[in-house]
C-alpha cells in the first residue's frame, strides 16, 4: 500500500507540471487571431454624443429606458477598449439572441509558449444579463464548470468597485440581434454621483486638491492671463513634488485642474461630494496668443489625450469643427491647430516617466505661449460647411490633407514637444 501511494505521489509530481505546460502551450499562441487598428471618426463621436445627450436631457431617476447601439459601434467600442486597456484587439459579431467576442492581447507571462492570449467567448441572451455559454483560450476549450466559476469570480471582482457595481445593478436586460444591441437599464438617483466619485482615486484626489489650492493662491479676480501663466506654477509644483510623486499622475492632475479652470467649470462635476468644499479660483479669462477659444481647445484636447488617448482627442476635435461649420462659428483650422498642439502636449505629459519629467523641466526653465501654440494667424477660419467644401473638398480631399500636413509640421516643431535622448531626468529645484 505504501509503495502504491509513493508511486501515485511521484506520478502527481510529473503529471501536474506536465498538465500546466500543456495548458500553457494550448492557451498561448505566437500570433494574434484578431489584429485591428482603432479608427475613430467624427461620425462615431456624433453617434456617441446622441446617446449621451438623450440620457442627459430626457432621462430621469427611476425611468426604465433602453440605449440602442448599432453592432458596428459596439464592435468599435470593444476594439477601442481592448487597445486602450491591453494594447490588443477585439471583435464582436452579433446574431439573433447571441454574440461572439474575440479578443487578442499581448502577454509576457510565458513568452516561451507564445506571445498572445487569444480568447473567444459566446454569449447568449437571457431575460437579464447575457449568459456566457462557451469559452476558448487559444486552442484550449474551457469546461462549462470552469467557465461558470470564472464568470462568478469576474462578477464578484466587478462588484467590489463602486462604479461597476452601480452599473451592474442598473442594467436590467441586454437584447441582442443582428441589427441592434439594446441595453435596458433603470437610472437610479445618485447613480451618476457614485460613478463619478469612484473614477478618481484617493491619491489623485489629493493631487487635484493640491493643485487646485495653488491655482486659487495664484488667481486674481477679473484678470486676463495667458495659459503659460496658469500652467507654469502648477508644473513647477509638480516637479517639486518629485521624486516621491508619480510624474505621469502629477501631470494628469495639473492638466485636469487647469482644464476645468480654463473652461470656468467646477471640479464638482467629477467629485460632487468633495470638491464643493474645496477652495475655488477667481474667474479668469485664460488666453493663448490673446484668444480664449484657443486656450479652451488646447486644454480640452490635452486632457482627453492625457486621460484617454490621441485618437479620441483628434476625433472629438474634428467633430467639433464639423459641427461648427454647420451650426456654429464655422470650421477653423486655427482651432484644429490648437487641438493638435494640446493633444501632443497631453500625450507627452504621460508618454513615459522621462517625457513627463522633461515637460516639467521645460516649465521650470520658462515657457511662453509661442512654445505651446504654433503659428495660426494665416490659417483659414470661420468657414461655413459650403465654403469649407468649396475650398478644401472635405476631410478626405487632398487640399484638406495638405493643410493638415502644414499644421502637423508646425506642431511638431514646437519647443515644448521636443524630446531629448537623455535618460530619466531628476528635476531639482531650490
Amino acid at each position: 500500500m505504501r509503495k502504491l501511494l509513493l508511486v501515485f505521489s511521484i506520478g502527481l509530481l510529473f503529471i501536474v507540471p506536465l498538465a500546466l505546460i500543456t495548458a500553457l502551450a494550448l492557451a498561448l499562441e505566437d500570433h494574434p487571431r484578431i489584429d485591428r487598428q482603432v479608427i475613430l471618426t467624427p461620425e462615431h463621436i456624433g453617434r456617441a454624443k446622441q446617446i449621451v445627450d438623450a440620457h442627459r436631457y430626457w432621462i430621469h431617476p427611476g425611468m426604465l429606458v433602453a440605449a440602442r447601439v448599432t453592432p458596428a459601434d459596439a464592435d468599435l467600442a470593444a476594439n477601442y477598449l481592448a487597445n486602450r486597456l491591453g494594447k490588443g484587439s477585439a471583435q464582436i459579431t452579433f446574431a439573433d439572441r447571441n454574440a461572439i467576442i474575440r479578443l487578442s492581447l499581448p502577454t509576457s507571462a510565458a513568452p516561451f509558449f507564445g506571445r498572445y492570449l487569444n480568447l473567444e467567448a459566446s454569449l447568449a441572451e437571457t431575460e437579464g444579463l447575457p449568459q456566457l455559454s462557451s469559452m476558448q483560450i487559444g486552442k484550449l476549450p474551457l469546461p462549462d464548470m470552469l467557465t461558470d466559476i470564472l464568470v462568478l469570480q469576474l462578477v464578484h471582482w466587478l462588484r467590489r468597485s463602486p462604479e461597476y457595481r452601480a452599473g451592474l445593478d442598473a442594467v436590467k436586460r441586454v437584447k441582442v440581434s443582428r441589427n441592434q444591441l439594446s441595453i435596458v437599464y433603470r437610472w437610479a438617483d445618485g447613480f451618476s454621483h457614485e460613478m463619478r466619485a469612484s473614477i478618481i482615486g484617493e491619491r489623485e484626489r489629493k493631487s487635484l486638491l493640491r493643485y487646485q489650492t495653488l491655482l486659487v493662491a495664484n488667481s486674481k479676480q477679473n484678470k486676463a492671463v495667458s495659459l503659460t501663466e496658469v500652467l507654469s506654477p502648477l508644473m513647477r509644483a509638480a516637479a517639486n513634488h518629485l521624486p516621491n510623486g508619480d510624474a505621469l499622475a502629477e501631470n494628469r492632475a495639473v492638466i485636469l485642474v487647469a482644464t476645468f479652470h480654463v473652461l470656468g467649470v467646477s471640479l464638482e462635476g467629477i467629485l460632487p461630494a468633495m470638491a464643493k468644499t474645496w477652495p475655488r479660483p477667481a474667474p479668469q479669462e485664460i488666453t493663448v496668443d490673446g484668444r480664449s477659444d484657443l486656450a479652451k481647445h488646447f486644454m480640452v484636447s490635452a486632457a482627453i489625450a492625457a486621460y484617454a488617448d490621441t485618437a479620441l482627442s483628434d476625433a472629438i476635435g474634428l467633430y467639433k469643427e464639423i459641427e461648427d461649420s454647420r451650426h456654429g462659428s464655422g470650421f477653423s483650422f486655427n482651432d484644429i491647430a490648437a487641438d493638435r498642439a494640446g493633444t501632443k502636449f497631453g500625450e507627452k505629459a504621460v508618454a513615459s516617466n522621462t517625457s513627463a519629467r522633461e515637460l516639467q523641466q521645460l516649465f521650470v526653465s520658462g515657457l511662453e505661449d509661442a512654445d505651446l501654440m504654433p503659428a495660426w494667424s494665416d490659417l483659414p477660419e470661420f468657414m461655413s460647411e459650403v465654403e469649407f467644401k468649396q475650398r478644401f473638398g472635405g476631410i478626405d480631399a487632398p487640399a484638406y490633407r495638405g493643410m493638415m500636413e502644414k499644421i502637423e509640421q508646425r506642431v511638431a516643431a514646437l519647443p515644448v514637444l521636443q524630446y531629448s535622448n537623455s535618460p530619466d531626468i531628476a528635476v531639482q529645484l531650490e
